[in-house]
This record gives C-alpha cells, sequence and structure tokens, in this order.
C-alpha cells in the first residue's frame, strides 16, 4: 500500500513559488531549505502559479 499522497496549502505553495522566483534563488536551494525533492517543484499545479 503506498502512503497517502502530500498536499500542500495554498499559503504554503505561494511561498515557495516567490522564493523560487527571487534573482538569484535556485529549485534546488529552495527544495533543500523546506527537506523536500526538488521534483516536486518542477511539475506546479496552475493554480499555484503567482502572477508577478
Amino acid at each position: 500500500m503506498q502512503p497517502p499522497r502530500r498536499s500542500y496549502s495554498k499559503p504554503f505553495k505561494t511561498q515557495v513559488i516567490q522564493e523560487c522566483a527571487q534573482p538569484g534563488a535556485s529549485i534546488a536551494s529552495v527544495a533543500l531549505r523546506y527537506a523536500s525533492g526538488q521534483h516536486i517543484f518542477l511539475t506546479p499545479e496552475p493554480k499555484a502559479m503567482v502572477s508577478t
């Protein structure tokens, strides 16, 4: 049996996307800060995208 799929709150997703969009930021460094694999950030949900 597979473990339940993780879900992230909208505020969390917004914060992570904003951090990834900062000049000089890398997806890998942001992912490591949150102790998540960077693959989570490489497949964004359209609803989670933040307009700048």
